[in-house]
């Protein structure tokens, strides 16, 4: 069932064209479970000279969708596609050699491929290219320049990098400390239900960051968090708790019990 969820994911990519129709059509065929359409449609797209065709090809083989599971030929279609121009291809083939997946296990590559795709505007690239390069597997830690990405994959709706972005703004890491900024990314992945984004806006309001301490709010936000599973929030949530009135325990509740997620704004 995870390797389908991970399938229908594939059609937040926006396509327009004769080609990137076929593509469509092919991301439909696959949230329908059908792989001989889903293949024709993106073998069509590849001949129309598509690459990300390539792309989804090689990810039916990477997933063994309609096929046999083959990782060393999803990631030669991959290098095809990635030669073509694919960011897709780029950042998946770019993952598999930081796992070690089918190909050799190569930082180097692996930070050269994902930070191309990032280049090109893919959001999940430049996530994982802003990761790579605070990690310094492939060389030198540059937090500058992974802030820098995270900021770009955040402006393009990238959850994981909403929040790695409000840290560094919080924290300093590669930019100015900016607590306001921080405070308004936090907010946007905490209104989709984010674990991260819920508890960094209990600590804002129980440590006062940049507003007014408010406990109340504190222990509304950790209260959401735990709900959500961040694995620190029940603990912050019992110690705010042990700073309250019963009555502020029971607003707090109330404020919990009332919130609600929102989807995020649907983008052109």
């Amino acid at each position: 069932m995870r390797r389908f969820a991970s399938v229908i994911a594939f059609g937040l990519i926006l396509v327009t064209g004769s080609a990137k129709a076929d593509i469509a059509t092919g991301l439909q065929a696959l949230e329908g479970q059908d792989y001989v359409a889903a293949a024709t449609a993106f073998k069509a797209a590849a001949d129309a000279g598509e690459a990300d065709g390539l792309f989804y090809i090689g990810r039916m083989q990477e997933l063994g969708l309609g096929t046999q599971q083959n990782l060393q030929g999803a990631a030669g279609v991959y290098r095809v596609a990635a030669e073509q121009g694919s960011a897709l291809a780029e950042n998946r083939l770019g993952l598999m050699h930081l796992n070690g997946e089918g190909v050799l296990q190569d930082y180097a590559q692996a930070e050269e491929l994902i930070c191309s795709a990032a280049g090109k505007g893919l959001a999940n690239a430049q996530f994982n290219c802003g990761v790579l390069l605070v990690d310094g597997r492939a060389g030198e830690k540059d937090q500058a320049a992974a802030t820098g990405w995270y900021a770009k994959a955040a402006d393009q709706g990238h959850v994981g990098a909403m929040n790695l972005y409000a840290l560094a703004l919080m924290n300093g890491l590669g930019t100015d400390i900016d607590l306001e900024a921080a405070r308004g990314w936090f907010e946007k992945t905490a209104q989709q239900g984010n674990p991260l984004g819920l508890y960094s806006l209990g600590q804002i309001n129980d440590e006062g960051l940049g507003i007014a301490a408010d406990k109340v709010k504190a222990h509304l936000y950790y209260n959401l968090a735990a709900a959500a599973g961040h694995p620190q929030a029940a603990e912050a949530r019992a110690r705010v708790e042990t700073t309250l009135t019963p009555e502020q325990v029971l607003e707090a509740q109330a404020e919990a019990r009332n919130w609600s997620a929102k989807a995020p704004a649907a983008t052109e």
